[in-house]
Order: structure tokens, then C-alpha cells, then sequence
């Protein structure tokens, strides 16, 4: 066998050759120890591996959550359509500006990748689903008010289509497209080219629209607070009844301020300015409604109060304003409004024909 010529003679087959390395020289190579400065090395290397990843498992552990939870951004200000006057209907509005807030500020929480902090979140799915459909039924109903020959209004069905909920597909490019819809329909009714639908006819689609939403969120909330088994602090049922009724009162505050703008001749009226006051703050107080934690406990617990019952009160309270509303409308005799619009011309400039 041929060897390398670099190779030291004393590991060549034929032995080493005494020459070059004595017997006690080899017996030395047994006991032969690395340089303290290798050692060092060696274990601070060691060291360093580990702590690093011991440091990344504790990253993971404790910013993975810290994520979450600031990814969690319910986003319940007021909407200030009063000073957007390029609005020709604050619905319209309304609803734009609660899908840009949803998409752009927040992001939506379902299209998120599974390995997203927002897939892990309960209330913000729960917000964002209950808005754009309490939006889309919303909508569905101007729609069909404004109808010519019988037919509904072709963008604004299109809108409430696409603000529904498909378990498939993502809901940026849906939502993108309903806000368009509405956009388009906005500048129709602009050009006069819309069907404009008056404020009291509004008015009374709303009572019993939002005096619905209430009743089936009681219902919700009040089957998750007299449950058999109850979560500590609340389970994700009693999250998602919290912010479904959360949203749709934000919904129902949004669109009665709305009418505010649109028909400011309502808030002279002697009984439909009061009912609207009393109905904006009902649904203020349930939209608002914001905790750290939500806690389904017993109303006894010495620590945690029931949200999901307050809310239910909130709720009911805001109900009984609709009927209020809805009977104050009943009563009110036809061009009733016109005489309060003409006594001020800034009124009158602002009322609906």
C-alpha cells in the first residue's frame, strides 16, 4: 500500500522510524492534554449554543403571546361623518369608513396565516364577523328602500352580497369590492341619479332592525350567563356573545348618529328628539362597553363581575329606546317636520325632500 509522502513516517505501515521519535516520546502522546486556551474556547462555544437556544425558546414563549395580545385592536371611536362632507350619505359613510377601519387599522383576522398572533384571538373575529354582517343586513334593507320600479338598488345589493361572510375565500378583496359598491352608489345619489331615502323612513326601518338585534343578543348573552358550566374567567362562547352584541350596538350607534347628520330637523322635534337622545345613549353605553378581561363569573364573585350580564342589560335598555323611537314615529302626522325645517334656513338646508 502506498502512502502519502506527507505522511509522518512514524504512522507509516513499517513503523515509525526511531530517527525521528523515541519510544518514550510516543508513550508521552497517551498522557498528552489540549491548551487551557482551547479548552476555554471549546466550553465557552458550548455555552453560548445553549444560551442561545434557551434565549430563543424564551422569546418564542414570551412574545408570541405579548403579539397576540397586541394584536388584539377593537377599534370602537366614534365615527366623524359631521365634517366628511364629501359624504352625500353618512350611511354610506358609515359603513366605508368601518371597513377601511377593519382592513387597514386592524387587518382582518381570518386571513391571517395559521402561525399569525391574530389566528389565536376570540373577540377580534367575533367583532369583525358581527360588523360586516349587521352591515350587509343594513344595507339589504336600503337597498330595497331604494328600489325604482321595483327594483333594488343594484350597488348597494351588491355590497350587502359581498359584506356577508364566505367560509372559503379571503374577505379583503370582498370587502374592497363592497366598499366600492357603496362608494359608487354615493356618488350616484350625488348626480341625482340614486334614489335618496328620507331619514324618517330610515328611521323606522332602524327601530325595528336594531330593536331585533337586541332582542337575539339577550338571547345569546343570557344563554352563555344562566349556562351549566361556566369557564373561569369566560370561555371563547362567552367571548364571542360579548363582542357579537359589542359590534352590532356599535353598528346600531353609528347609523342613528348618521341620521343625525343627514336630518338635524329630528333633533327640534318635540318627541323624536328626545327618543333619538335616549337611543344613542342606550347604544352608547353597550358599544362602549370595553373590558380587560371578559368574565362570565356569578354576579356574587368577589373578584370578577359578569360582563356578559351587563351587556345583556345595556342591551335590553337600548331595545326599549327602539319601541320608544317606533312609537313616537307612529304618532307623528305627515309634513310635520316641515314647518320646524323652515324656521331656520340651516335646517332647511340639511333636511331631506
Amino acid at each position: 500500500m502506498a502512502f502519502d509522502s506527507r505522511v509522518p513516517d512514524a504512522y507509516k505501515e513499517d513503523g515509525y522510524d526511531p530517527q525521528l521519535l523515541s519510544a518514550e516520546e510516543i508513550v508521552s502522546f497517551d498522557y498528552a492534554e489540549p491548551h487551557p486556551v482551547q479548552l476555554f474556547m471549546s466550553r465557552w462555544w458550548r455555552r453560548t449554543k445553549v444560551m442561545a437556544k434557551v434565549g430563543l425558546v424564551a422569546a418564542a414563549v414570551g412574545i408570541y403571546p405579548i403579539m397576540t395580545v397586541t394584536s388584539h385592536r377593537i377599534d370602537d371611536r366614534n365615527i366623524d361623518v359631521a365634517n366628511q362632507q364629501y359624504w352625500t350619505s353618512p350611511e354610506v359613510g358609515v359603513a366605508i369608513n368601518k371597513i377601511a377601519r377593519e382592513l387597514e387599522v386592524s387587518g382582518w383576522a381570518s386571513d391571517r396565516a395559521n402561525w399569525h398572533p391574530q389566528t389565536r384571538l376570540t373577540a377580534m373575529p367575533a367583532w369583525q364577523q358581527a360588523t360586516t354582517d349587521a352591515l350587509a343586513e343594513y344595507v339589504g334593507l336600503q337597498a330595497d328602500m331604494a328600489a325604482v320600479d321595483g327594483v333594488a338598488d343594484t350597488d348597494l345589493l351588491a355590497a350587502a352580497r359581498l359584506m356577508q361572510a364566505a367560509p372559503d375565500e379571503d374577505m379583503r378583496p370582498r370587502l374592497t369590492s363592497a366598499a366600492e359598491a357603496l362608494n359608487r352608489y354615493d356618488t350616484r345619489l350625488q348626480r341625482g341619479l340614486a334614489r335618496k331615502i328620507k331619514a324618517i323612513d330610515t328611521l323606522k326601518v332602524q327601530t325595528a332592525l336594531f330593536a331585533a338585534w337586541a332582542i337575539t343578543d339577550q338571547q345569546d348573552l343570557n344563554t352563555q350567563v344562566f349556562a351549566s358550566d361556566v369557564e373561569f374567567p369566560a370561555s371563547k362562547r362567552d367571548i364571542t356573545a360579548f363582542y357579537s352584541a359589542k359590534a352590532r350596538a356599535h353598528v346600531a350607534l353609528e347609523m342613528i348618529r348618521a341620521v343625525h347628520v343627514r336630518e338635524r330637523a329630528l333633533n327640534a322635534h318635540s318627541e323624536i328628539g328626545p327618543a333619538l337622545r335616549d337611543a344613542e345613549a342606550a347604544w352608547e353605553r353597550a358599544a362602549k362597553m370595553k373590558p380587560l378581561i371578559v368574565s362570565n363569573q356569578p354576579g356574587d364573585s368577589a373578584l370578577f363581575s359578569n360582563h356578559l350580564a351587563t351587556m345583556s342589560l345595556y342591551v335590553g335598555a337600548a331595545e326599549e329606546t327602539m319601541m320608544s323611537l317606533e312609537a313616537a314615529l307612529l304618532t307623528l302626522p305627515a309634513g310635520a317636520l316641515e314647518p320646524v325645517a323652515a324656521l331656520d334656513p340651516a335646517i332647511s338646508s340639511t333636511a331631506a325632500p
